[in-house]
This record gives structure tokens, sequence and C-alpha cells, in this order.
């Protein structure tokens, strides 16, 4: 008999709590999480073909799906032409972009442009840090670290007194060229010479190359930027005693070029967490949200021995989930 009153008191305390819990519900029902209003967001590439940096944009297509951002790239018809990026710049404020992402190629003539966008739009760059002229934040690595570890990685190959030739590809204060003014000091500073290729006016860097190459002898071609390191694999294949090649980037071309042999080594970050970062950065931002201060991303360097090690596969073949 004390069982079943046992059993039945525990049957209705059972009961009791399924009503509570009912009631509850009725009363405070589990909302499921809205998606947050779709996000507008514009790219504005320093580069007329977007090949140099699709790795990046893996990872912002990435982080648009993830955070509901509709993504607008837009190109200039000429590579590294600040003036029409900063048109690009003025025609998105004016159509009411609330979100930029920015590959700026001169802080000198974009500085006004980029005052006036980011004081009314959440406005992130990427290569080139311009939060001194009222830039959000940047995504990317040290460029003045990233310069010197290339340098280093070229003091390996060239003996004392050797040359070395630069490859100054992206006119303008930006930081391509801080990468390339820290290898040139580390270089200079460890009694290599130094040498610059720099087209001249409508001269394409392929071209100015080959003038390069044809004249004094050098050791090394060093590259600051994916698309320079691509023109220079396919220049420096061309001969029958090419110079080491050494360069930033984590590109299928440049992938192919370092398996190869064409090139030494390269210094790569991952360009697909850059890409998503600057994304999920600038979206926090639109939408008011809080976010996380936006640091430098590591870099490393990459060799045709060790290329393949899970680590540096990351960063030359990235997967999209």
């Amino acid at each position: 008999m004390s069982l079943k009153r046992t059993a039945r008191g525990t049957l209705i305390l059972l009961t009791l709590g399924v009503l509570l819990l009912l009631l509850l519900l009725l009363v405070n029902p589990v909302q499921p999480r809205q998606r947050p209003a779709l996000l507008e967001m514009s790219v504005i590439a320093r580069e007329a073909d977007g090949s140099a940096w699709a790795n990046a944009r893996q990872g912002m297509e990435q982080a648009a799906a993830d955070l509901h951002v509709e993504l607008r790239f837009l190109y200039p018809s000429a590579s590294n032409n600040a003036p029409e990026q900063c048109e690009l710049l003025r025609r998105e404020m004016e159509s009411g972009a609330s979100a930029i992402l920015l590959f700026p190629t001169d802080r000198a003539a974009l500085a006004e442009t980029v005052q006036n966008a980011a004081g009314r739009a959440a406005l992130i760059t990427l290569e080139t840090d311009m939060a001194a002229q009222g830039a959000r934040g940047c995504a990317g690595a040290d460029n003045t670290a990233l310069g010197q570890a290339l340098g280093a990685a070229a003091l390996n190959g060239v003996p004392p007194d050797e040359a070395v030739l630069l490859l100054d590809s992206v006119p303008g204060d930006n930081g391509i060229r801080e990468r390339m003014e820290a290898a040139s000091a580390l270089l200079e500073a460890e009694n290599r010479t130094v040498l610059y290729c720099r087209p001249a006016e409508g001269e394409s860097l392929a071209a100015a190359l080959q003038n390069r190459l044809a004249g004094e002898p050098v050791r090394a071609v060093v590259a600051f930027e994916p698309s320079a390191l691509e023109r220079a694999a396919e220049e420096t294949a061309l001969l029958d005693d090419p110079p080491m090649l050494y360069g930033v980037g984590s590109t299928a071309a440049i992938a192919a070029n370092l398996e190869q042999g064409r090139i030494t080594s390269v210094v790569a970050q991952n360009a697909f967490s850059t890409g998503y970062l600057a994304v999920e950065a600038a979206a926090r931002l639109a939408r008011r949200e809080p976010a996380e201060p936006l640091g430098q991303l590591p870099h490393f360097t990459v060799r045709r021995e060790n290329m393949y090690e899970p680590d540096y596969q990351k960063l030359l073949f990235p997967v999209t989930r």
C-alpha cells in the first residue's frame, strides 16, 4: 500500500512539473533567433583583376554567407589607380553604403575621401592601414615585419656584396611600399647590393623586368605583392639561368610555381582569414554590435620543402565550408 502511495505521489509531481513547464512556455515562449537584416557591403579593389586576392575573396564570401551580408565587388579600370578609387568610394557613399572594404593604393591621394567616408560608414581597409585617416580598422599583417621576413629569406640565398632586385610595383604611400622599405633596409645592413625595378609611365611590370634583367646581373628578385610575384615568375622562367625569386602571396599560380621550384620561398598570411575578418568587423560596426579590434595577423615563410605541411596547406589551398 505504501509503495502505491509513493508511485502515485511521484506521478502527481511529474504531472505538475510538466504542467508548470507548459505554463511557462505559454507565458514566455522561446523565440527563434532571428537573422539580422541583409547588409549590403562594398569591396573596392586596388587591382583591375581580382585573381591575386582570390583566397581573400573566398574568405569574404564565406563571412557574407555566415553573417547575412551581400557583397558588391568594385574594380578600377586600371590597377593602382588612386583617383579612380576615390571616385568609386565617393559613388558608394552617395548611394548610401553602410559598410565598405577598401584596398588602398595611396594614403595621400585617398586621405580626404577616406576621412569623409569613414564618418558615414563602417570602413575597413586591407593591406594598408589608414586608421590615421579615419578608417575603423585594417585587416592584414604587420607590413614592416613581413618585409623584414622577406629580406631575411633572401639573405639566405644571396652572398654578401651580391645584388638583389626589388620590384617597386605599386607606386604611392601604401603597405606594399612599407614591406619593400623594410626588406631594403635589412638587406643593405647585411651588405647586399639593393637595386630597384620601377616601371616607367605606361610601361608594364613585365616589360620593365625584362629590360632590367637584360642589364646588370642579379642573384635574386623580390616581389612584395602577389601580382608582381606572378609576373616575375613568368618572366624569370624564360631565362636560361634565372635568379632566385622571393615574394609575398598565396595564390594558386604562386603555389604552382613554388612547387615547380621557380619561386624559392614566399612569405604568406592566411588570406582567407583576412577576408573573413574584414567582412565580420565591418558588419559588426555597421550593425552597431560589439566587435573586437582587428589585430595584426601572423605571417609565415613557406618553401617548397614545407608547403604541404598541414598548416601551410591552409594558407595556399583554403577550403570553404
